[in-house]
């Protein structure tokens, strides 16, 4: 029996000690998606704000679309000059129609400047 008992606590503390460690990794894990998700948030704002400082034609790829596509592809100039959390967006389809879109809803960022110089990030 106490043979018995102790591999049940060395069971137990191996337990313990796995779920923690699998919990710290986690935690780790999930600061890194953060940056990630951040690093690639500030990259795309700046790729607008150059987008819109040379009034450039911006095409960008939506994610998570209530439709059943996976994507949708949207074109047109920015309007404003600063972009904070969404965009005011000129359709290039219908320039009297605008559009805000949310940064977090931009999946990729394409532009075209006045030069004809396509730049796809």
């Amino acid at each position: 029996m106490d043979n018995n008992h102790k591999s049940t606590m060395k069971s137990i503390s191996k337990l313990i000690s796995q779920s923690s460690q699998s919990f710290f990794s986690a935690f780790l894990d999930d600061s890194k998606d953060k940056q990630s998700k951040n690093k690639e948030r500030e990259e795309i704002l700046k790729k607008l704000q150059v987008a819109s400082a040379q009034k450039s034609l911006v095409v960008l790829q939506l994610k998570e679309v209530p439709t059943s596509q996976k994507f949708e592809t949207v074109s047109g100039w920015i309007v404003s000059k600063k972009i904070g959390d969404s965009i005011m967006l000129r359709l290039q389809e219908d320039s009297q129609q605008i559009r805000m879109i949310t940064v977090e809803h931009i999946k990729k960022v394409s532009t075209l400047t006045k030069n004809d110089k396509r730049l796809i990030k």
